[in-house]
């Protein structure tokens, strides 16, 4: 995904990147000695984290955008962000507040159900360490993951009783859910402060025989024009009163099985994801420049009719052909 993102923002003619990768690790840049050679690309090998921090802190100082690329638990997206914020950078992104709020899956579902949006039951762990959810199956993540993190299916009471006590003493704020059967989907909404752009739909890969494993997606999924009207309902309505949103930020959605046009919101991600590298497959436009010049007018996106891609969970492409 960096490679992407690097080579579309380098695509852009008045574009300079600075960026770091851990020492230890190959470049991740198909072309990086051209671009270096040309010093539109600085890339520091960081040997530690107080030598990343401090990369970090002088090319936010010095650059005119700052696009955080960071996973939610942690804190870790809220604090790089805030840290950008207070050393003068202008950060693409959505605001401090918007992060913190979508961050915690808690408090992201008490604020839907107040709002009345659909979305996955959901209670707080420590209120029910002993006491067993009301069905089966259901399933407990990380309050503050990302990425699936600690995501954990139980089918029965049994399974729950046996595997429970070492979850209770990893030391990690989880929620639980009723596992809804239905067909996982994630899209992007492209916001700015005048204008929303919905991505196309696609469908999330997952393997629930070990428990869960993300295996990728598929963009486009393939939707009947009622649920993607549903679909894009249910985002405008979402965008419409979580203020702060903005930049690139990721859906994360459930078919139910028993009402398939009815979505329910599971995830936001406030943040790049890696469906980035499905979506610029199906494009000529350049999303990395939409989303570091946010408050440009751009035409909409043209998206390549009967296309679809393929992609792993490392980003990597597995498949662009025509559909049927």
């Amino acid at each position: 995904m960096l490679d992407a993102v690097i080579t579309d923002l380098l695509a852009i003619p008045d574009c300079n990147v600075m960026t770091c990768v851990d020492a230890h690790l190959p470049t991740p840049f198909r072309q990086t000695k051209h671009w270096e050679q040309e010093q539109r690309l600085q890339v520091k090998r960081i040997k530690g984290p107080e030598e990343e921090t401090h990369f970090f802190e002088n090319a936010c100082r010095q650059a005119d955008v700052a696009w955080i690329i960071a996973p939610e638990f942690d804190d870790i997206l809220h604090l790089r962000t805030e840290r950008a914020i207070a050393l003068g950078a202008l950060v693409s992104g959505s605001d401090l507040n918007a992060i913190k709020l979508t961050a915690d899956k808690w408090r992201l579902f008490e604020f839907l159900n107040k709002q009345c949006l659909p979305t996955v039951s959901t209670s707080l762990f420590e209120c029910l360490p002993s006491v067993p959810p009301e069905s089966w199956p259901c399933v407990i993540k990380h309050r503050y993951g990302a990425g699936g993190l600690g995501l954990t299916y139980f089918e029965s009471l049994e399974d729950w009783m046996e595997r429970l006590p070492p979850i209770q003493n990893d030391g990690f704020d989880y929620i639980v859910q009723p596992f809804v059967p239905g067909t996982m989907l994630s899209t992007v909404v492209l916001i700015n402060s005048q204008h929303r752009e919905i991505f196309p739909v696609g469908e999330q890969k997952i393997c629930w025989q070990s428990g869960f494993k993300y295996q990728g997606g598929l963009i486009p999924a393939d939707l009947n024009t009622d649920v993607l009207r549903s679909i894009e309902k249910l985002l405008q309505s979402v965008c419409e009163v979580i203020p702060g949103l903005s930049g690139y930020v990721g859906f994360d959605l459930l078919l139910p099985d028993v009402d398939p046009a009815a979505p329910l919101l599971m995830e936001i991600n406030p943040r790049l994801t890696t469906s980035y590298t499905g979506y610029r497959q199906l494009t000529s436009d350049n999303l990395a420049e939409r989303i570091i010049k946010s408050e440009t007018e751009f035409p909409l996106i043209s998206w390549q009719e009967g296309q679809s891609v393929e992609f792993r969970p490392d980003g990597s492409v597995l498949l662009n052909q025509m559909r049927n």
